[in-house]
């Protein structure tokens, strides 16, 4: 009987070690991005060149689907072709989608995208310097979990 207790306990502390493995380094990587907010407001805060977005609609399905967290980095033009998956800002908006077409119009480049589920492209054509950066990856339905730790009752009660 007494064997239980000690197991129960190893398994608490156990959890606890992994939960603090796992949230140390969330809160390190937020402070870091608060903190590139505040010296650059305007700028999307980035971790050595790597950027995260939660996504919040069902335009590259089944490639990229709602609650998704995408990781995209930074790349030079020359990197940038056809079938590339990018993350751009455009009318206040940020979005992942598919470059179909690049044109060069008055010595200017634009790419062309488009949603892998959307019938049509898009409507605005993309500037380079509109570009967050280039798709390198997702982590599936992490964006879940990021809304629930938004829960302020969730987050106090991890907190304490």
């Amino acid at each position: 009987m007494a064997e239980k207790p000690t197991f129960l306990r190893f398994i608490k502390n156990l959890l606890i070690y992994l939960l603090y493995i796992i949230i140390i380094p969330i809160i390190i990587y937020d402070v870091l991005l608060i903190v590139q907010t505040i010296i650059k407001p305007e700028d999307t805060p980035d971790f050595f060149g790597i950027k995260t977005f939660s996504i919040i609609s069902g335009s590259m399905e089944p490639t990229i689907s709602i609650d998704d967290i995408v990781i995209v980095k930074k790349v030079d033009k020359k990197e940038l072709t056809k079938g590339d998956i990018i993350t751009f800002k455009t009318n206040n908006e940020i979005i992942t989608h598919r470059i179909i077409d690049k044109d060069l119009t008055n010595g200017q480049l634009f790419y062309t995208t488009k949603g892998d589920n959307n019938e049509v492209s898009d409507i605005q054509n993309i500037e380079f310097n509109q570009i967050e950066g280039k798709y390198i990856g997702k982590i599936p339905k992490a964006g879940r979990v990021l809304t629930f730790f938004k829960n302020k009752k969730v987050f106090f009660a991890i907190i304490t």
